[in-house]
Formats: C-alpha cells, structure tokens, sequence
C-alpha cells in the first residue's frame, strides 16, 4: 500500500467502526429506555440512559464524517486527481 494512502484507509476503518458503534449505542437507547419502558409509571431510563443516545449520535457524526473524508481522498487518488 503507498504511503499517502495510509490515513484515508485508517479513517475508513475506524470511521466506520465508529459509525456502527454509534448506530448500535442509539438504537440500544431506543430499544431499552423508549420502547421496553412504554406505558410504565417510572420514565426515569429516559434521562439516565442519555450518555448512550449522545455518544451513539457523536458516533454517527464522527464516523460518517471521517468516511465521508476517506472516501472523497481514496477516490480522488484513484482518478488522479488529488
């Protein structure tokens, strides 16, 4: 692998990864704090359960953007033109 393609394939992995993550820790909030609470007196999880929603949110911004990045490099590498 060239050297200069070393970083954009590193941020395509953990972007990615991060992403997935992310994804998986706002879904995970849903699931347990929204929809397994519903119709119960004690929404307590609703509040407690909000550091998975916004790392997970954080997640998905981190990831999509850092990929979006690596994508836009590798193929601009690709074409020439960059």
């Amino acid at each position: 692998m060239r050297r200069d393609r070393v970083l954009p394939v590193l941020a395509l992995t953990f972007g990615s990864s991060a992403a997935l993550i992310g994804v998986g820790l706002t879904g995970s909030y849903v699931w347990w704090a929204v929809i397994a609470r519903w119709g119960e007196p004690d929404q307590s999880l609703l509040f407690w359960y909000l550091p998975f929603l916004l790392f997970g949110l954080g997640g998905v911004v981190y990831g999509s953007t850092a990929s979006a990045w690596a994508l836009r490099r590798i193929w601009s590498k690709d074409r020439g033109t960059g």
